[in-house]
């Protein structure tokens, strides 16, 4: 499976670090931190992003960053995959390829960006410029209660063949987790960025019940 340049499974750009599966691997974009302090009348940080009321216990995610999904939850998703850990440059994370079929339908990646501090912030700051550049930076609907955005350094994510797309959920100010997902074949029961709407929700359930 093909990979993007700095790595979709977590974007890494110059000054940031991000996540987006394509296919084996995630991407991410992080980079410097920028302020917490200052919450705006609308609930905004300094960068834009939205701010995190209640932060998310993820001690046990980031120790086994596998445990995120359940074999039900993995199951629920119509696929066959059993999570395979790594600590990438960006902090802990996990996949879980589809071996229901070759080549492999469905890959997920997700993981904590642990080395910034920037949270959302770290996206915020890089939207125009993803948006200039040929990416996407789109904030959708909380996830649970904790703002998320679609981003990545490509846009591929109607591309007949790998279409790919990453979210990120922040947890904490301080703290996003990212979630990367591309189908071999594109199709509207199989289509990237649902899936990993869908992850990240049973992520975020799975977290709370501390399995």
């Amino acid at each position: 499976m093909r990979h993007h340049t700095l790595k979709i499974g977590f974007v890494a750009a110059a000054a940031a670090l991000a996540v987006v599966t394509t296919a084996c691997s995630t991407s991410t974009v992080g980079g410097t931190p920028a302020p917490t302090s200052g919450v705006s009348s609308d609930g905004k940080l300094p960068s834009g992003a939205p701010h995190v009321a209640n932060p998310l216990d993820t001690t046990r995610a980031q120790a086994a960053p596998c445990s995120v999904l359940t074999p039900a939850q993995i199951s629920s998703l119509g696929i066959v995959a059993t999570g395979k850990p790594d600590n990438s440059a960006t902090g802990p994370d996990c996949s879980w390829d589809d071996t229901s079929a070759v080549p492999t339908p469905v890959s997920i990646g997700s993981g904590l960006v642990t080395t910034s501090k920037g949270g959302l912030s770290s996206l915020y700051v890089q939207g125009d410029s993803l948006k200039r550049n040929g990416g996407y930076f789109e904030p959708i609907d909380p996830v649970q209660g904790f703002p998320a955005v679609l981003y990545s350094q490509y846009d591929d994510r109607q591309a007949k063949t790998n279409a790919s797309c990453g979210l990120a959920v922040g947890v904490s100010d301080t703290l996003q987790f990212t979630v990367g997902v591309t189908v071999t074949s594109l199709s509207p029961k199989n289509e990237p960025c649902a899936i990993a709407k869908k992850v990240a929700d049973m992520e975020i359930t799975t977290i709370k019940a501390g399995s």
